[in-house]
């Protein structure tokens, strides 16, 4: 799959993790556990008011996910409080790095933190989800907290990417989108945190992406408000609810669309389904601007099955030969 990039005129857009240095950190404790295949880090966090704990479930050669939570009860969520708010200090010598190894052949992209996203990791998500509908002064109040911390380390981020072409993502706004929250929610929470971000990416010379899966066309309007210059990945329907087409027509050039190549096609098409797709995509696109090309997922599995392989070949082979490259 690699190959089939290097080889052709496209790109890569390249997640690049950002190390963070903190104090919160000299408070913490990790344990691995291998069970049968799969690895569980337990993390332990020590406050003023006693010990939190959380465990995250990584397959083996699959993404990982949170099954215990920091906060399970209200003497959890005071506890989590007694802790320092002190911003971390990022790193970006890993993303510098790969920057002069893709020279003009990629984008490095870089995750700040977002606010609801962070308060959401703290809970299990079902019971965030009820307490943004049932307690929304006091997830406000903790979305306000982290927003100050975040600010700080964002401008130390941008500070420390001066002279790069970076690109910079915040993944959190996802959570907000229908089913999960209702739009209400994404305008209060999720809006005027990411627009004052973006404001401060964008001042720095840098772009402004939001990865956002799903459902994305109740609350399209607020990304343009936002004023991110990307949105990815969108999903076509059913797993989005909004056409390129009507999204193309929305946007007016004033947002990129990135996406619209299912992932999970890759693995149940064929690569001539794939190429079909790719080519109406392209004959959609072409007499406008502000689409890039992607698949919707990062290939995750590994190794890749070997169907996913050839789809995937297919599809970059394809959106070069029929102008998306």
């Amino acid at each position: 799959m690699l190959d089939a990039v290097l080889r052709t005129n496209t790109g890569m857009l390249c997640k690049v993790p950002v190390v963070y240095k903190s104090k919160r950190r000299e408070r913490t404790r990790v344990e691995r556990k291998n069970m049968g295949g799969t690895t569980l880090t337990v993390t332990y966090l020590d406050t003023p008011k006693g010990e939190l704990k959380s465990t995250v479930s990584k397959p083996k050669n699959q993404p990982a996910y949170q099954v215990e939570s920091f906060i399970k009860e209200n003497s959890d969520l005071e506890k989590y409080l007694s802790l320092s708010n002190e911003p971390s200090v990022p790193n970006l010598s890993l993303a510098k790095e790969l920057y002069k190894q893709l020279g003009d052949k990629g984008l490095v992209y870089i995750s700040y933190g977002d606010p609801l996203y962070t308060v959401s990791r703290l809970f299990k998500f079902e019971d965030f989800a009820v307490k943004c509908m049932e307690q929304f002064s006091l997830i406000k109040e903790l979305v306000d907290r982290e927003f100050e911390r975040i600010k700080v380390e964002l401008k130390r981020m941008l500070n420390k990417a001066k002279g790069y072409d970076f690109l910079f993502y915040s993944a959190g706004p996802e959570i907000a989108t229908p089913p999960m929250l209702p739009p209400q929610i994404f305008q209060q929470l999720v809006s005027p945190y990411h627009y004052e971000l973006g404001k401060m990416i964008k001042d720095a010379g840098h772009l402004h992406s939001i990865h956002c899966h799903g459902r994305v066309k109740m609350v399209f309007d607020q990304f343009l408000e936002i004023g991110n210059d990307v949105l990815e990945p969108l999903e076509p329907p059913p797993q989005g609810d909004i056409t390129l087409k009507d999204a193309l027509d929305k946007a007016k050039g004033r947002m990129s669309l990135m996406g619209y190549i299912q992932d999970q096609d890759l693995h149940t098409s064929t690569p001539k389904e794939i190429r079909a797709k790719v080519r109406s995509i392209c004959q959609l696109a072409k007499r406008k601007i502000g689409y890039i090309m992607t698949t919707t997922a990062t290939p995750y599995m590994f190794p890749p099955p070997e169907k996913f392989v050839h789809n995937y070949v297919e599809f970059v082979e394809a959106a070069v030969e029929y102008g998306a490259g």
